[in-house]
């Protein structure tokens, strides 16, 4: 278990009716102590590859005093597309995950 990473990504895309398309980004990150709130977003600008969606992950620590509790949040990114990515991108961290469709 690494404190501060996030692990298990997983991307779904899901083109079963009824429609719009949904494309399901999740994961799990572990910090040394609860409170944590992570956050991904679209980046605006996206790459140069149509195929490849990029997500930029934020980390907000906790605000006040927190226990020192090993704990893992789970994460997740949700978009409504009909566009057929074949991987996801997560930054800063360089995580490249394929997509997964569903038909």
């Amino acid at each position: 278990m690494n404190i501060n990473s996030c692990t298990g990504w997983k991307a779904i895309h899901d083109f079963m009716p009824p429609k719009p398309a949904r494309l399901r980004v999740s994961g799990q990150c572990t910090f040394p102590t609860p409170g944590f709130k992570v956050t991904l977003k679209k980046k605006q600008p996206q790459g140069i590859n149509p195929n490849i969606l990029i997500l930029e992950k934020t980390v907000q620590p906790p605000t006040g005093i927190e226990p020192q509790v090993v704990t893992t949040i789970p994460v997740n990114y949700e978009e409504n597309t009909d566009q057929h990515y074949s991987e996801v991108s997560i930054l800063p961290d360089n995580t490249t995950i394929p997509v997964e469709e569903i038909h």
